[in-house]
């Protein structure tokens, strides 16, 4: 039967690979496994649990002795669990690209991350099978090379589970779980020999006698024994809170480090003490019938006997006293002044007097031990007796009748687990790194595939029945709106992480930039909304203007608040300037504009550049269905963008077939989201158009390029022929040299189709226009001239244009015929 793991297989002995550890770990040290494929086999594990396949782990439990497989086995599943793990490591870690190189500064070059701390040595003790499995998780995460060593006489329950999360790709060439016994000094200093870190569990002598083993100066941590007790105000001495102290120690025989020990009554006063140990006696008793009781071995009962008696006799000398149950299942020693003294467990139990004020210096010889302190009382005394527990030295404060439960994340006997597996590295750095923000963004990204069917809006998910974090309202530009779900960290990882990243990529100087928002806000529209994620994320200053009618009133909040960026909707930024030309020109501090939402056309650019601006970009490319899509660097056109590998996948497929383009060719663009949670987006067609950028980017980073081609809808048919919106717009640009907005509006005509081609200040007549169209653009060739289409040219001015109400932008085409 295999009794250890080595380097991810079991095997029935190891003592002969010993030979080999030294080249095995030369060869894994400059590699770990990835963060999102030990999360995968944890939630694997707990997914088979939470179906039922549990046999040969309740029957591994049952060998090594355990009493309660069931329990250990449901808490194994809800560790293991991705939720419980991914909460862990954003607590602890507060990321889960632990081992990425990112940015920590808006206005600085510099960067940090996390890195393994190398070879981990696990020394684990035999009370608690869930221990090795939670400790190799921990250790994986933690990316490091993991030696674990087992007690001899129990141990399957974790060659089990560790096995199984070693059958999953990436893991097991970091796995190494040796069952020996602690007497063979030999193997266990050869191990300590090759550690970078030790993590130990046991009582004080075993901690000593590893200690004592391993070599000087690499990190050392210690999971000893704690002592953990209640704590009772006066007032809250009922039946209720007593049922809740006898269930904590009656739950399993105290055996956690988190059971209560000692029961400490604020007051001095020994009518409350003897009413606290009559009351606790009888819940006690209640208690027999509630939770079966494991009896103690020899050397246990002996203990207990010993411990019982030396007290009965102290009680000769300082007044006390001891209540027994009747039939020996249970016992309180009390005393009239403090006893804060250790349990021999099974239900026996100190209890006795301490003031609020008297607990920092009463406990403080105990205090490297403290751990956990269940708390009873009203919550005008809770301020003041939690700050003196943890003045004490109390690390966990809990209700008591739950002082063994936790949560995702929370720290244990006084810090947290992760960090102390992992070092903090950083980098300064002086070349110019282009607004580099993630060392990933200098990696060739991971290929990934995926075949499933495209989605398009009527595959959005609906909004889960118990709500999400975010719920955002796409602008209905092109179509009906969807409403999309977004956890909290979808939120960041789709929209404010990436956003921020953006902002860094193009240039926005944190230092000196003051950024005026004219994005709409509201109505579930995310515009505005994000944009103050974003930009307070980065600590530049923003105004949230929003897209306000009084184009007046906007441009008043712009200057006021000294602005040295525009951002919005083009047509809206050329609106509000040209309503305030004189003014702008005055003012001068605009130099860049960000825009999105909208085409920056040729003619809007050089509008901009005439009035002083001299840095405009796409802030990134977004929508409220996918998050975001791409983003541009300084080198990046205005229709270009760098695809974030971190969180999107990009498919570019044939415009009339589902087969991937070929080099240079244009297609639709297929997005998939693939670490979203609430409303994942896989193979999702955004209505885009677009073609792959071949070649290096000069910016350094190796995320693809992508560059956008206009939507699906700019082919619109009318006369039996199509046309594609912007061949119209190219074609006014090259002939006319109009750069301004333009608009075009079908409409039926009795028993003819119209085309209106709106615009604003083209310097040319509407029958120069049909004659340029007619003559370069051969579907209007086909029907203008046999009056199989109407075409009229039309001047609207800016205010005469159809926006979208919500979002504020341009409706490229308008269609308006009978259906």
């Amino acid at each position: 039967m295999a009794t250890s793991i080595w380097r991810g297989r079991k095997v029935g002995s190891f003592k002969d690979l010993l030979g080999t550890l030294d080249s095995e770990i030369e060869s894994t040290i400059g590699r770990f496994p990835k963060v999102e494929d030990v999360i995968e086999a944890c939630d694997a594990i707990s997914r088979r649990i939470r179906s039922g396949d549990i046999g040969r782990y309740r029957e591994a439990l049952e060998r090594d002795g355990s009493e309660d497989p069931m329990a250990i086995i449901n808490a194994l599943a809800e560790v293991y669990s991705r939720e419980s793990m991914m909460r862990k490591i954003d607590r602890e870690l507060g990321t889960q690209d632990l081992f990425e190189l990112n940015r920590i500064s808006a206005t600085e070059q510099l960067y940090e991350a996390w890195r393994p701390l190398g070879v981990l040595v696990h020394v684990t003790s035999g009370n608690s099978p869930i221990v090795a499995p939670t400790a190799m998780a921990d250790g994986l995460i933690t990316g490091n090379i993991n030696i674990m060593k087992v007690a001899s006489g129990i141990g399957e329950f974790a060659c089990e589970v560790i096995g199984d999360l070693c059958d999953h790709p990436g893991i097991g060439d970091f796995v190494y779980l040796l069952r020996f016994s602690s007497s063979d000094k030999e193997t266990m200093g050869f191990l300590l020999d090759r550690a970078d870190c030790i993590s130990v569990w046991g009582g004080e002598e075993a901690v000593a006698s590893i200690r004592e083993s391993a070599p000087r100066g690499i990190p050392f941590v210690v999971w000893g024994h704690r002592i953990s007790f209640a704590y009772i105000e006066p007032d809250c001495i009922t039946e209720a809170t007593m049922d809740d102290v006898a269930k904590s120690v009656c739950r399993n025989e105290q055996q956690s480090c988190s059971s209560p020990q000692c029961v400490l009554i604020d007051s001095d006063d020994r009518d409350v003490i003897d009413k606290a140990a009559r009351m606790l006696g009888e819940a006690l008793d209640r208690a027999k019938t509630r939770y079966p009781r494991k009896a103690p071995d020899d050397a246990q009962a002996a203990e207990i006997t010993a411990v019982t008696q030396v007290h009965d006799c102290d009680t000769y000398f300082n007044p006390g006293d001891t209540i027994r149950d009747p039939e020996g299942t249970w016992r309180i020693l009390v005393g009239y002044d403090t006893r804060f003294l250790p349990s021999p467990l099974f239900r026996t139990i100190w209890l006795s007097p301490l003031t609020r004020d008297r607990l920092p210096a009463k406990l403080r010889c105990m205090r490297q031990y403290l751990q956990t302190a269940g708390l009873a009382c009203t919550i005008d005394d809770i301020e003041p007796v939690s700050a003196a527990l943890y003045a004490a030295g109390v690390g966990r404060i809990t209700p008591v009748s739950t002082m063994s439960a936790g949560y995702d994340g929370e720290p244990h006997d006084g810090g947290y687990t992760l960090p102390r597996y992992l070092r903090r590295v950083s980098m300064r750095v002086d070349m110019e790194m282009n607004g580099i923000c993630s060392f990933r963004e200098l990696r060739e990204p991971e290929k990934r595939e995926f075949t499933g069917p495209i989605q398009g809006k009527k595959d959005c998910r609906p909004i889960p029945e118990n709500g999400t974090g975010v719920v955002r309202k796409s602008g209905g530009t092109t179509g009906e709106p969807v409403y999309c779900a977004y956890t909290r960290r979808d939120y960041e990882e789709y929209l404010i992480g990436p956003g921020a990243r953006a902002v860094i990529a193009q240039g926005i100087d944190a230092k000196t930039d003051i950024v005026a928002d004219f994005l709409r806000g509201g109505n579930l529209y995310g515009g505005l909304n994000m944009c103050i994620s974003i930009f307070d994320r980065l600590g530049i200053p923003h105004l949230r203007i929003s897209g306000l009618d009084d184009t007046k009133l906007a441009a008043h909040y712009m200057f006021t608040g000294k602005a040295t960026v525009m951002l919005g909707a083009p047509s809206y930024i050329i609106r509000l300037i040209r309503d305030n030309e004189e003014e702008f020109r005055r003012y001068g501090r605009i130099k860049k504009v960000l825009y999105g939402g909208e085409v920056m056309t040729e003619g809007y650019r050089r509008y901009l550049e005439s009035m002083g601006v001299e840095y405009i970009c796409s802030m990134f490319y977004a929508a409220n269905e996918t998050g975001l899509m791409g983003y541009p660097c300084k080198y990046c056109g205005t229709t270009m963008f760098h695809l974030p590998t971190e969180i999107q996948s990009l498919e570019i497929v044939k415009t009339d077939s589902d087969e991937p383009v070929g080099p240079g060719e244009v297609g639709r663009l297929l997005f998939t989201g693939f670490r979203r949670q609430d409303g994942h987006t896989e193979r999702y067609d955004i209505g885009d158009l677009g073609r792959w950028v071949e070649g290096p980017c000069p910016c350094g980073r190796k995320e693809p390029r992508f560059e956008l081609m206009g939507r699906h809808g700019d082919v619109i048919r009318i006369g039996g022929t199509f046309f594609n919106y912007h061949r119209v717009a190219a074609i006014l640009n090259d002939e006319f040299s109009y750069g301004g907005l333009m608009q075009i509006i079908l409409e039926t005509r009795g028993l003819t189709e119209a085309m209106i081609i709106c615009v604003d200040g083209l310097n040319a007549t509407p029958e120069q226009v049909t004659e340029v169209l007619v003559r370069d653009y051969d579907s209007f060739a086909k029907t203008v001239p046999q009056k199989i289409m109407e075409l009229e040219i039309r001047e609207v001015g800016h205010d005469g244009f159809i926006m979208n109400n919500v979002s504020i932008k341009l409706r490229s085409i308008v269609d308006r015929r009978e259906k």
